[in-house]
């Protein structure tokens, strides 16, 4: 018997119910609503997998196609690790999570919406859909950046979030505006259609440069980038991560999406907007976490840069960007989510997220420091890690088409990363230990996430041909 493709957005809505109703019986405990939350993601995740298909609904403008099958298996796998991780709070004043317990049922439930919001971005063919989704998700992630109320900077990071996130919805939406007056379509195809074999007008460029810019803000792309440092630093921890890896996975999507079908013909005239956007983005991104004294504001500007390394695949053809583009993702939401998750083991056991009070971990808990080692090496590239192939992926996409000039930027990019990644683990491995710092203590939800990540990273380092088949042929069969 198949299973519906759509049965995955559904599941998800009905788990979001499920843990606000547990919330309701169990004020007085967390427990339940996790225990919920991480039962039915894993039933999710056994759904997603096996509803694969190929269906349109609502006259063609909401496809259940491999693309999104493949989107939103990384959506409920990072949505999953983010809710383990979630589970490690165990003080207000000294915690990963600072938000109070009569609030987990509704940061439970704000995760399932903003996963809901990016499940239907990635499966719209039309732009009234596309935004629906997209509002759907980023209303979410703004209460989400907020949730711990008593703590100013998570206040500061949902307003900001929220004004910058309005201001990049009007952009886009009127980006959207211009593409439609020009066109007389929502739909994708019909926008291809009526842009196929004419020279564009000067509306369409312009809707397509507001487009990509309202996009940017998603992918946290330069110039549109300035939220994500502060949003990161002042939102709950796996918050942070969720953001890093889960919205930014469905933003690429979305970006494939609009680009390699409805604008595909216009390819000359935003490309060169794209490549601008890759090495502004890889670069301010890398100079701009050297000087760092906070853990998770350098994970945040390291986010910016890896945008930037999945925008140079994203300019290979439509099939070889998306192959790139989607394994890379795999491996970036493992390897984030192993990052943030040693900064939430650390901070969840002493309190601080500065990076020099990271010196000597590997004397006081030489597990969580090898972990933290492989998540930032597999960020630089570092072979056998996933961040390798994947880079080597991005990096073949664009030469394919001709950009080898933009590969030798990126790959001066990674040495830089490398950088100061190197940094942190000489602080972890080399430096002193600060006085009467002992043993840490991790919780069990984190150890497991932590583990899971790391053998997810070295897997597809190690062995990636499986995973870049099926990825291959999904893109073939969607981007002919």
């Amino acid at each position: 018997m198949s299973i519906p493709p759509t049965v995955v957005e559904i599941a998800t809505a009905s788990l979001m119910v499920i843990v606000l109703l547990a919330d309701l019986l169990s004020p007085r405990s967390k427990t339940p609503v996790w225990a919920c939350f991480l039962a039915g993601s894993a039933v999710i995740l056994a759904l997603a997998v096996a509803a694969r298909g190929d269906l349109l609904l609502f006259g063609g403008s909401y496809a259940a196609d491999d693309l999104s099958w493949l989107s939103k298996i990384v959506i409920v796998i990072g949505t999953g690790l983010a809710g383990a991780l979630s589970m490690a709070s165990r003080s207000e004043a000294a915690s990963a999570v600072p938000v109070k317990q009569k609030y987990h049922g509704a940061y439970a439930a704000l995760l399932l919406a903003a996963a809901v919001g990016m499940m239907v971005l990635v499966s719209s063919r039309e732009l009234v859909t596309l935004y629906v989704g997209l509002e759907t998700s980023a209303v979410s992630l703004y209460g989400l950046a907020a949730l711990a109320k008593k703590d100013d900077l998570s206040l500061e990071a949902g307003i900001k979030y929220l004004v910058i996130g309005a201001l990049s919805s009007g952009v886009l939406l009127y980006g959207l505006a211009l593409v439609y007056t020009a066109t007389g379509s929502t739909s994708l195809d019909g926008i291809r259609s009526a842009l196929a074999g004419h020279a564009p007008v000067p509306i369409v460029v312009a809707g397509i440069l507001l487009v990509l810019l309202g996009v940017g803000f998603k992918l946290s792309m330069v110039p549109m980038h300035v939220w994500a440092p502060d949003v990161y630093q002042g939102a709950p921890t796996p918050v942070s991560a969720f953001i890093s890896v889960v919205s930014k996975s469905a933003g690429f999507v979305f970006a494939i999406r609009l680009f390699s079908v409805a604008f595909v013909d216009l390819r000359s005239w935003w490309e060169p907007f794209v490549m601008g956007g890759a090495v502004l983005t890889m670069t301010v991104g890398n100079l701009a976490a050297i000087p760092q004294a906070s853990a998770k504001r350098l994970l945040a500007y390291s986010s910016i840069s890896q945008a930037g390394y999945l925008l140079v695949g994203f300019l290979g053809t439509s099939s070889s960007a998306a192959s790139s583009v989607l394994f890379y993702l795999f491996v970036y939401t493992l390897t984030n989510v192993a990052a943030f998750g040693a900064v939430i083991a650390f901070s969840s056991a002493t309190g601080s997220d500065r990076l020099e009070d990271y010196n000597g971990l590997a004397r006081r808990d030489p597990v969580l420091a090898l972990v933290f080692t492989f998540a930032l090496l597999s960020l630089a590239g570092i072979p056998p890690l996933g961040g390798f192939i994947g880079k080597l992926y991005l990096f073949s996409a664009a030469m394919e088409q001709g950009y080898l000039w933009l590969v030798v930027v990126a790959a001066l990019n990674s040495v830089v990363s490398l950088y100061y990644y190197l940094l942190v683990l000489r602080r972890m491995y080399i430096a002193e230990s600060p006085a009467g710092a002992g043993p840490l203590k991790v919780a069990f939800p984190v150890k497991a996430v932590l583990l899971f990540t790391t053998v997810g990273v070295f897997w597809l380092g190690i062995l990636p041909g499986s995973l870049m088949r099926i990825l291959s042929e999904v893109s073939t069969r969607v981007f002919p």
